[in-house]
């Protein structure tokens, strides 16, 4: 079934996918609404006064005339708004030399007013509806679909993998942004292949099992005698001591009798030690699979040589038999390399009670204590391909064994109607099996006849895109088979299961009583964690942690693994949150956290040791509390070098309270670093000069009070009473307080935090937004004020339980709406 030109048969199926990518562009290319938005009193005002005379049609200076605009600003005339908003903001309009010259306060407003005008037909455009809507499944949703689809586990983000998914403002779900080239569609092909190989392959793959010792000593080694007299062959082990050692030899797969099988899943098991020093770290074990590029597994390992632990993962390989993966596993222990470790002086390790050579790293004090933390590796086995009753059951159901078109057809319709998540339309499987017929004239065997089709409905748009509508007719709801594709999607970023399709198939989905059910169910399925990683990534735009890497000379304590627990504390927060039924209180401030020992070791917080995420108590001396002291939000807004109150600020404010600041002036100088020889000054001080700047002090005043609240923290989020800058004298004490355009002022982060709380409707509402963003997978308009507003006061009734929240969103007319 392989093919490096797409087969004619293939590509007369994919017309329409390839007509859909005209379609969806043609869609963002329609800035029209036909109801035109009146322009505001006081811009019209502004634009007689400052614009006309210079730029009508008998002066038209620059050829560009104001007098002509369309008034509905954001869907006409886009440009030349555009040109106006940055003329005005940047001080460039009206000229210098004008008689009469606007206040910064009344520049400010114009700004905003047109920049908001802008955002609402940007909305309009993205969230625009045909009969039909076409919103693409993201690289994930691919993923877990193909899984529960077909029982196979597809690697999309490895090398030659499917396209990272594109942004908008964090969200990576939005239809009209999940665009579709050629270069998808080749991608996808080929995606199809790989899956289908692997659930189908030419010859059958046998389930086997190898392990091995960790080191293994050769008859023709000096030391094979003596290990043998003593009886220690089976004793010896792979001490790793340092972070530059890597253990290469995990390949258990050797001699015809223990080919590596194929491609497929694999539970690998470790036997391993792990010897923490006193006040330490513990040895953490990373195994990776590099040709991949992919962690396999990481954990840090706490057990005492005489009783070692099993650790047990499970991994996907791709590779086809005979060919066994690399796996190579390392100790992140941050101890630098050293020329005289055990793998370099080539001596057997049995145990670290015994004596060392002279020229042999120490790795134990007098009193035998581990001096470093050590991980030992005693043995591994690994056993695979493991395919599950269920996924074997999903691969017999989807190829016919009998060798007859009627079979193909019966065992084609079950796949694509599973594969297309609804009922196939009238003669709509003919053209796959169209496909099927033109191979086997073709010369090809039944199986990759019917293997080939299969690729085809995987790289339909049927399969491939979510679409809601109707083709011959105007529909505004969703019916019950979108409803149950549009909820799982939303809890479980994968397929309906056969619960869902059955209450789809029955029209019972729709039943509030029937949702709610579902929802509890869906809710409880460990599935759910995806809703909760995806989410709260997506929402907090997490994906941006380490986007800057710190600069290791000025945050050495930075590394991958605090990295990556930065944003699992704020996943676990929110999975938390909604678990326990607690409310949008705990995401303002809180007195609690999710830490691991890596992260608590950042925020000085004791006694966390086991390697997992789990609720802690929080003390003020910790000085946290809630997802806006967390160090993945704080790191995330911060350039790698030094703290950006600034763009704090700017999250905060489209995060939290819904409103994204309009963008800085072209012509606004950068802060520069302070020279080495000038006194020491706070950013704070550096950016008063921007807050008196006319073009800037309108904003800035709104912007900065709420990044300024959170200076106490560093750029990767660390605790901080004096901030550390270049220049002379002693480093300036950190000022965090301010004061809101309201008039409220706050002395700290605590202070801030609690202002936030007391107007916890404005959080509300921007939280739902954000989840209607997510769940319905476009952006919200005018038209959905109402469903929003509606979850907002369901939300209040219930004193803000996020729990309710997502309920309330579930069962509501707006989630059933297209």
């Amino acid at each position: 079934m392989k093919f490096l030109i797409m087969k004619p048969s293939v590509a007369a199926c994919l017309v329409s996918i390839c007509s859909l990518i005209t379609t969806l562009r043609a869609e963002g290319l329609d800035a029209k609404q036909l109801d035109a938005k009146q322009l505001d009193a006081k811009v019209g005002a502004f634009l007689e006064v400052h614009c006309i005379e210079c730029h009508d049609k008998d002066a038209a200076n620059g050829d560009f005339r104001v007098d002509n605009l369309s008034p509905s600003v954001g869907f006409e005339d886009t440009p030349q708004w555009v040109e106006i908003m940055e003329r005005v903001k940047s001080g460039e309009m009206p000229p210098e030399d004008a008689a009469e010259q606007p206040t910064a306060d009344l520049r400010a407003e114009i700004v905003e007013w047109i920049a908001a005008r802008m955002k609402e037909g940007e909305s309009a455009r993205l969230a625009k509806r045909e009969r039909v809507s076409y919103r693409r499944l993201t690289r994930e949703e691919y993923v877990y679909t193909v899984r529960d689809l077909i029982g196979v586990e597809y690697d999309a983000s490895d090398p030659g993998g499917l396209f990272e998914d594109p942004q908008w403002h964090g969200f990576e779900r939005i239809g009209s942004v999940l665009t579709l080239s050629p270069s998808h569609i080749e991608k996808y092909i080929k995606a199809a292949e790989v899956i289908l190989d692997e659930a189908y392959p030419e010859e059958p793959i046998e389930f086997l099992e190898a392990g091995k010792r960790a080191m293994e000593v050769k008859e023709t080694d000096n030391h094979f005698q003596r290990l043998n007299a003593a009886g220690l062959l089976d004793k010896v082990r792979a001490p790793l001591t340092t972070s530059g050692q890597i253990y290469r030899y995990s390949n258990p797969w050797r001699g015809p009798e223990l080919r590596f099988p194929g491609p497929g899943v694999y539970e690998i098991s470790y036997t391993v030690c792990g010897l923490k020093p006193e006040n330490g770290i513990a040895p953490r074990m990373k195994v990776t699979e590099p040709d991949l590029d992919r962690v396999l597994f990481e954990q840090d390992i706490i057990a005492s040589e005489d009783e070692p632990v099993t650790v047990t993962f499970q991994a996907h390989f791709p590779n086809p038999p005979g060919r066994p993966p690399k796996i190579y596993v390392t100790n992140e222990n941050q101890v630098p390399n050293h020329p005289r470790t055990n793998a370099t002086s080539r001596i057997p390790f049995i145990t670290t009670k015994h004596r060392r050579a002279p020229w042999q790293m120490k790795i134990t004090n007098q009193d035998g204590s581990p001096r470093y933390p050590i991980l030992i590796i005693d043995s591994i086995s690994i056993r695979g391909p493991m395919v599950t009753n269920q996924e074997q059951r999903r691969r017999d159901e989807s190829l016919a064994t009998e060798e007859s078109l009627s079979a193909a057809a019966e065992s084609m319709s079950r796949f694509a109607r599973r594969a297309f998540r609804r009922p196939l339309g009238e003669n709509e499987l003919e053209p796959y099996l169209g496909i099927v017929e033109g191979e086997l004239e073709a010369g090809e065997t039944f199986r990759s006849a019917v293997k080939t089709g299969m690729v085809a409905i995987l790289s339909s748009k049927s399969f491939l895109f979510i679409a809601e509508g109707d083709e011959q007719a105007e529909r505004g709801e969703l019916n019950d088979w979108e409803l149950a594709t549009r909820l799982s999607y939303l809890l479980w970023s994968t397929m309906p299961d056969d619960e869902l399709f059955a209450l789809a198939e029955n029209r019972q989905l729709r039943d509030r009583a029937v949702l709610r059910a579902q929802f509890n169910r869906m809710l409880a399925d460990p599935r759910a964690e995806r809703f909760m990683h995806s989410f709260s990534s997506q929402w907090l735009n997490l994906r941006k942690v380490g986007m800057f890497p710190p600069d290791r000379n000025i945050y050495p304590n930075y590394d991958d693994h605090l990295e990556q627990s930065m944003v699992g504390e704020s996943q676990a927060f929110f999975a938390e949150v909604l678990r326990q039924g607690l409310t949008l209180r705990e995401f303002i401030d809180s007195d609690w956290t999710m830490l691991n020992p890596r992260l608590a070791r950042f925020y000085g917080v004791p006694n966390v040791v086991d390697d997992c995420f789990q609720r802690v108590a929080l003390q003020p001396q910790y000085h946290r509390g809630g997802l806006l002291t967390h160090a993945s939000v704080l790191s995330l807004t911060s350039d790698g070098t030094r703290h950006r109150p600034v763009h704090r600020g700017a999250w905060l404010s489209e995060v939290f309270l819904g409103k994204e600041p309009p963008p800085p002036p072209a012509n606004v100088d950068p802060i520069e670093p302070t020279p080495t020889d000038a006194p020491k000054a706070t950013l704070r001080m550096k950016l008063e000069a921007h807050k008196h700047h006319p073009n800037c002090a309108s904003c800035h005043q709104k912007i900065d009070p709420l990044g300024l609240a959170f200076d106490h923290y560093n750029a990767i989020g660390q605790w901080r009473t004096h901030e550390k800058v270049e220049g002379t004298g002693d480093d300036p004490p950190v000022d965090a307080s301010g004061e809101l355009p309201d008039g409220r002022t706050f002395a700290n982060a605590k202070e801030f935090q609690q202002l936030l709380l007391a107007d916890l409707d404005a959080f509300n509402r921007t939280f739902i937004e954000k989840l209607a963003i997510y769940g319905m997978r476009r952006t919200m308009t005018i038209d959905d004020r109402e469903g929003l507003n509606a979850i907002a006061e369901i939300s209040r009734e219930n004193d803000y339980r996020v729990r309710t929240i997502l309920e309330t969103f579930v069962l509501s007319d707006l989630f059933q709406k297209r």
